[in-house]
């Protein structure tokens, strides 16, 4: 579509194959000084090549790059840093042992006298930092910062070499809701200071709050260029996957839950206190709450990563608290982590060996390599019915997408069938159609007798998948709410204050 005002960049008729793969085909991606555009698409759509494209990392094998109307190529990313092209992956590049300062001006270090001018470093750090309203010290170690923390510590590197084009990829998927917003807040700011922003993510709100114009990519080809404002959610569904977006979330249990197949009184640990919850088999229970409210430490608690130091616990009517994740197991619990390439996958394994890790752990030492469910038939059979897709399933797990990761460790569970699951942040970082599938996994799970424990910072997925929903804030729960509860009902349940002793006495 035309754009009117000045191009800080036109990427035009750019192509790129891949051996078999046709990854780019004919796309145009144009971008106004000091806008806010989003890309959108889902994973394999061709974002991550036509953005490796713009860094230098890859070379078109046609059509042209040009910044402020200028024609450039660039061989290398460190040409198209120096062109002012600055690009914020999902994995942040920071060096945890070196502090703030050494990473901002790492490769650009200043100089005097052809020594290390730390003071000048350490002083045009505070200032960047200043400029994004940030109270980080320079000489913080960055492996000591938060993930938001370091976050703004990546764009203060862009802000050095003085960034004209600055891509954001997925920058808030590890992120709270409060840490979000903040961060929107500081890519609103840079925006009107000058700055072209290029933001890449699967998170609607995100896109439709902070987003001038939204592009949006299907199977390497360009399928809509549009303003934010003629880019409903619904029109950017159907963009990227061919459906409407009702069909996302699964209609609600066709029965009454069962029993409870978890219950906890008085749960407490060092970041816990007095937690009373229960999840009866066949429903979906969500769990929500702000940074800090202890929703992530409940996860790790039930399955004995950071166990519960008082308190009672039952798992199919059976009393016991786990103190480490193998008697979890044990009592019938699985859980997938909210960070699955840390915790929750052998990232140079193969599919096939991240599926079987489970069953393979708990084989009896002197028990034939064949028996079931431990075969490989057996295994690909998992896979394949959760439609894991890749070239083979002795695929590497860091190759797939993240949709397909989260269903291999899925399809993990799947074989050791246990009473409770629990996911943690199941869709971070995965596309819409790959959320939709895994929405569909969990309720198909429930149908089958299981109890679930969502535990999600997405209030969106909170109201579209649970069934029941609990409210965590200061390290317990502090409300419940019918399934389908509106978010605003969740928030003000989320940050609200108690009551004052004496207040509460009259």
């Amino acid at each position: 579509m035309a754009v009117s005002g000045p191009l800080a960049l036109e990427m035009a008729h750019i192509t790129k194959t891949f051996p078999a793969v046709r990854a780019l085909d004919d796309v145009s991606f144009a971008c106004l000084r000091g806008e806010v555009h989003a890309l959108c698409g889902e994973n394999g759509a061709g974002k991550s090549t036509l953005i490796k494209i713009l860094g230098g990392a890859y070379h078109p094998d046609g059509g042209k790059i040009l910044l402020d109307g200028r024609p450039v190529a660039f061989s290398h990313p460190l040409a198209a840093r120096n062109a002012g092209v600055s690009i914020i992956h999902q994995e942040l590049s920071l060096l945890p042992y070196r502090t703030v300062a050494e990473n901002i001006f790492l490769g650009i270090e200043p100089t005097r006298y052809g020594m290390l001018d730390r003071g000048r470093m350490r002083a045009d750090s505070q200032r960047l930092l200043i400029r994004l309203g940030a109270s980080i010290a320079p000489d913080a170690d960055v492996g000591d910062l938060s993930i938001a923390q370091q976050q703004v510590v990546e764009i203060a590197k862009a802000l050095a070499i003085d960034a004209r084009i600055l891509v954001m990829d997925e920058p808030t998927a590890a992120l709270e809701r409060t840490e979000a917003a903040r961060l929107l807040d500081l890519v609103k700011r840079l925006s009107g200071e000058g700055v072209t922003i290029i933001y890449v993510s699967h998170r609607m709100p995100e896109i439709q709050a902070i987003a001038d114009r939204v592009t949006v990519l299907k199977d390497g080809r360009t399928v809509m260029t549009a303003p934010i404002a003629e880019a409903s959610t619904a029109k950017l569904v159907r963009a990227m996957v061919g459906r409407d977006l009702a069909d996302f979330y699964p209609p609600p249990a066709a029965k009454p839950p069962g029993a409870p197949a978890l219950t906890i009184r008085g749960g407490a640990n060092g970041r816990l206190a007095g937690v009373d919850l229960f999840v009866r088999r066949g429903e979906i229970v969500g769990v929500a709450g702000l940074e800090g409210s202890g929703k992530s430490e409940l996860g790790r608690a039930i399955a004995g990563d950071e166990p519960f130091e008082r308190g009672t616990m039952e798992i199919a009517g059976k009393a016991g608290v786990p103190r480490r994740p193998r008697e979890a197991v044990e009592a019938g619990i699985g859980r997938l982590s909210e960070d699955r390439k840390r915790e929750g996958l052998l990232m140079q394994q193969s599919l096939r060996d991240n599926a079987a890790l489970i069953q393979r752990a708990f084989a009896p030492s002197l028990g034939p390599p064949s028996a079931e469910p431990m075969t490989v038939g057996a295994t690909d059979d998992r896979l394949r019915r959760l439609d894991v897709r890749a070239a083979s399933f002795e695929q590497e797990a860091r190759q797939l997408s993240g949709g397909n990761q989260q269903k291999v460790i899925v399809s993990r569970w799947l074989a050791r069938d246990p009473e409770v699951l629990v996911f943690a942040e199941p869709t971070r970082g995965v596309d819409v159609a790959a959320k939709a599938a895994i929405y569909k996994i969990m309720r198909d799970l429930a149908d089958r007798g299981r109890a679930i424990l969502m535990i999600s910072s997405d209030l969106p997925e909170i109201v579209g998948v649970s069934d029941r929903i609990v409210v965590m804030r200061e390290g317990h729960i502090a409300g419940e709410l019918p399934g389908g509860a509106g978010e605003e009902e969740i928030m003000a349940i989320a940050v609200a204050h108690d009551e004052p002793a004496e207040a509460a006495t009259q």
